[in-house]
């Protein structure tokens, strides 16, 4: 029994192992990184297309500079959007997808999307290293489940 139990333990902990978020290497100074953030926890931004090829990871990878249209995939709760349970109104997800285009990326220079929620619609920008606004995204298109 006990070297099942062993076994077993040692799975697990291979598996929750897989799950822990590697540290980001630093970045190259020939390269661009871009990073994303929301304003609440609970909402997600993902990494979606990249010059119009899919992005087959969260993030976008590090890129060379200059001239790049980034896509995001943006997830967010929506008060009051969903099904009645005991008389109230519970929230539902939305997603969009949002596009941003920027011709001046600098090498060395790590960048972010900064997604919120305003209402049922998103808004985010393209921040420089000093998180001042470069760009505002568009919104491509939205809907519950993208």
């Amino acid at each position: 029994m006990f070297p099942l139990k062993a076994a077993a333990m040692g799975l697990f902990c291979c598996t929750l192992s897989a799950c822990a978020q590697q540290p980001t290497p630093p970045l190259d100074s020939q390269q661009v990184r871009i990073e994303q953030r929301t304003s609440m926890p609970l909402e997600q931004l993902r990494a979606y297309r990249l010059n119009g090829e899919l992005v087959r990871s969260l993030r976008f990878p590090d890129l060379p500079p200059g001239s790049h249209e980034l896509q995001v995939r943006f997830q967010f709760e929506v008060p009051g959007g969903g099904q009645r349970n005991g008389g109230r109104l519970e929230s539902r997800e939305r997603t969009c997808i949002l596009g941003l285009s920027h011709d001046d990326f600098r090498a060395g220079q790590q960048y972010q999307i900064y997604a919120e929620r305003r209402g049922w619609q998103p808004a985010a920008w393209l921040l420089n290293p000093e998180g001042e606004r470069l760009t505002r995204a568009r919104i491509i298109r939205c809907g519950p489940g993208l």
